[in-house]
C-alpha cells in the first residue's frame, strides 16, 4: 500500500498527503512559498493544506531565517496517530455493540427472507456462511447435485477460507447422492480435525435432490440444477426445528469410510 493510502487511514485527503510527503522530502524545513513552487499550487491552498495537516498532529511548525517553515513530525509521533486511531475504532466498535444489543433487545425478533433465481445463487449463500462467523454449521448435502451447479473450485476454495475461520461443519449425504471420494479427494473428510468436517451418509431409504445448512438463527436452501433457485430464511423457529431433525438423522446415520 501507497504511503498516500496510509494516509488517507487517519483522515487526510490526497492533495493533504501529497504535501506531507513533499515536507518528508525536506528534512530541514520548507516555506509555504517553496511547497507552492514544489507542488505548483498556490500559496492559499498549501495554508489550506497545512493547517490541516498540524491540526492532524502532522506536520509542526519551525523559525527559519527568513520566517516560518514546515516539518513532517516524527515517526514515533505519527505512528502514536495511528494507534490513537485504533483505539477509537476498537472503543466504536465495542459500543456499537453495546447499543446494539440493547436495541435488539428492545425490538421483537422478525424473520427475514433472500430469494436468489440466478445461477450465483450458491456462491452468495456460501458467502453468507462465512460472513456468518458461526462455529458450527449443519448441512444436508445431496453432494452429486451439489456438484452441477456449484463449481468444485468453489466449493474447495470456501472449505479453505472456513477452516481458516475455524469453521465446523457436520454433513449429511443421501446415499444416492455421494460421490466418489477418489475423484473428488478434497471433498472427503479425510483428517477430520484440520478439514474441521464430519461427514455421514444417511439411511438408504432418505433421498433428496434439496440441500440445506443451518447456521446460527438461518437457514440457506440451495435447489438442484432442475429448479435452480436458493434462499436464506433468517428464522429462528424454522432453524430450531431443522436442527432437531438433523441431530436425529445424525443420530441414524453412519459415519462416512473411505
Amino acid at each position: 500500500m501507497n504511503l498516500i493510502k496510509l494516509l488517507e487511514k487517519i483522515n487526510c485527503s490526497e492533495h493533504e498527503a501529497k504535501t506531507f510527503i513533499a515536507l518528508l522530502e525536506e528534512n530541514n524545513g520548507v516555506s509555504v512559498l517553496q511547497l507552492s513552487k514544489k507542488l505548483n499550487l498556490p500559496r492559499p491552498t498549501i495554508y489550506g493544506h497545512i493547517d490541516s495537516l498540524i491540526e492532524k498532529g502532522l506536520v509542526k511548525k519551525g523559525l527559519g531565517e527568513f520566517g516560518s517553515v514546515f516539518f513532517a513530525e516524527d515517526q514515533e509521533k505519527i505512528e502514536s496517530i495511528y494507534i490513537e486511531k485504533i483505539n477509537e475504532i476498537k472503543k466504536a466498535k465495542k459500543e456499537f455493540s453495546e447499543t446494539l444489543k440493547s436495541h435488539a433487545y428492545k425490538t421483537s425478533y422478525q424473520p427475514k427472507f433472500i430469494h436468489y433465481s440466478t445461477q450465483e445463487a450458491a456462491k452468495s449463500i456460501l458467502r453468507d456462511v462465512l460472513r456468518s462467523r458461526e462455529k458450527e454449521s449443519y448441512w444436508f448435502w445431496p453432494l452429486r447435485e451439489m456438484l452441477k451447479i456449484i463449481p468444485e473450485e468453489t466449493l474447495n476454495s470456501f472449505n479453505k477460507e472456513r477452516i481458516k475461520r475455524d469453521m465446523q461443519i457436520n454433513v449429511l449425504w443421501p446415499p444416492k447422492r455421494k460421490v466418489d471420494t477418489e475423484k473428488h479427494p478434497l471433498l472427503g473428510p479425510w483428517n477430520e480435525k484440520k478439514s474441521l468436517r464430519k461427514v455421514k451418509i444417511l439411511p438408504e431409504k432418505i433421498d433428496q435432490t434439496l440441500g440445506y445448512a443451518i447456521y446460527g438463527n438461518k437457514v440457506a436452501f440451495i435447489s438442484s440444477k432442475k429448479e435452480n433457485y436458493g434462499m436464506i430464511i433468517d428464522s429462528r423457529e424454522l432453524a430450531q426445528t431443522l436442527k432437531a431433525q438433523f441431530d436425529y438423522f445424525w443420530k441414524i446415520s453412519k459415519p462416512l469410510r473411505k
